[in-house]
């Protein structure tokens, strides 16, 4: 469906960029419901809510700023999609959490729920 590339990141490795002063050079952006955001696996420090559905409406506003956007969902699935799609409109900064929040819980990596 999807020709172009994206670019991956696992758990361990964002976790010790944004530790290490990336929380400026990198924007994470959830594509779940807002009820799996706040639900059982939470959602990561500093995340931003958008989900899938509505990616299409904030477009311009994913275009804004310089700092990559790590997209984010329960497996690497959806949030891999996004990546896609976005590459497609013409956004070229996009990562994908492998493995997901699913990943960051086997990794042990904090996260919070409100």
């Amino acid at each position: 469906m999807f020709s172009r590339k994206i670019e991956e990141i696992n758990p361990g490795e964002l976790s010790e960029l944004l530790e290490d002063g990336g929380k400026d050079l990198y924007t994470i952006i959830d594509v779940r419901e807002p009820a799996e955001y706040y639900g059982d696996m939470g959602h990561i420090n500093g995340s931003i809510l958008i989900p899938l559905m509505e990616l299409k409406d904030s477009l311009d506003k994913l275009r804004e700023g310089s700092s990559k956007l790590v997209f984010v969902c329960s497996s690497g699935e959806r949030s891999y999609y996004a990546c896609s799609f976005l590459k497609d409109q013409g956004i070229e900064k996009v990562v994908n959490l492998k493995g997901g929040m699913i990943q960051w819980h086997l990794s042990g990596l904090d996260v919070e729920y409100e």
